[in-house]
Protein backbone atom coordinates (compact mmCIF):
# COMPACT_ATOMS: atom_id res chain seq x y z
CA UNK A 1 0.00 0.00 0.00
CA UNK A 2 2.84 2.23 0.75
CA UNK A 3 4.44 1.93 -3.06
CA UNK A 4 0.75 3.07 -4.09
CA UNK A 5 0.74 6.31 -1.68
CA UNK A 6 4.28 7.72 -1.87
CA UNK A 7 4.38 8.76 -5.56
CA UNK A 8 0.62 9.92 -4.84
CA UNK A 9 1.85 12.03 -2.19
CA UNK A 10 5.21 13.30 -3.89
CA UNK A 11 2.90 14.62 -6.57
CA UNK A 12 0.38 15.96 -4.21
CA UNK A 13 3.10 17.95 -2.83
CA UNK A 14 4.83 19.02 -6.48
CA UNK A 15 1.15 20.31 -6.95
CA UNK A 16 1.15 22.36 -4.13
CA UNK A 17 4.65 23.98 -4.55
CA UNK A 18 3.78 25.18 -8.40
CA UNK A 19 0.48 26.69 -7.01
CA UNK A 20 2.11 28.68 -4.17
CA UNK A 21 1.34 31.76 -5.60
CA UNK A 22 -2.52 31.21 -5.50
CA UNK A 23 -3.79 33.02 -2.53
CA UNK A 24 -5.73 30.11 0.03
CA UNK A 25 -8.75 32.86 -0.04
CA UNK A 26 -9.41 30.76 -3.42
CA UNK A 27 -8.84 27.56 -1.82
CA UNK A 28 -11.17 28.36 0.86
CA UNK A 29 -13.16 30.02 -1.56
CA UNK A 30 -13.71 27.22 -3.92
CA UNK A 31 -14.12 24.79 -1.66
CA UNK A 32 -17.25 26.92 0.08
CA UNK A 33 -18.50 26.23 -3.50
CA UNK A 34 -18.15 22.97 -3.91
CA UNK A 35 -19.98 22.28 -0.43
CA UNK A 36 -22.50 24.78 -1.06
CA UNK A 37 -22.98 23.08 -4.64
CA UNK A 38 -23.23 19.37 -3.27
CA UNK A 39 -25.55 20.61 -0.48
CA UNK A 40 -28.14 21.95 -3.67
CA UNK A 41 -27.77 19.15 -5.34
CA UNK A 42 -28.86 16.87 -2.18
CA UNK A 43 -31.49 18.78 -1.63
CA UNK A 44 -32.70 18.55 -5.40
CA UNK A 45 -32.07 15.53 -5.46
CA UNK A 46 -34.12 14.68 -2.30
CA UNK A 47 -36.83 16.21 -3.06
CA UNK A 48 -40.04 13.72 -3.70
CA UNK A 49 -38.76 10.76 -2.26
CA UNK A 50 -39.94 9.62 0.82
CA UNK A 51 -38.21 8.45 4.02
CA UNK A 52 -39.26 5.58 5.72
Amino acid sequence: MQTHLLPLLAAVEEAGSEASHISPWWYGGFSLFVLVLLLVITVIMGNGRPHS
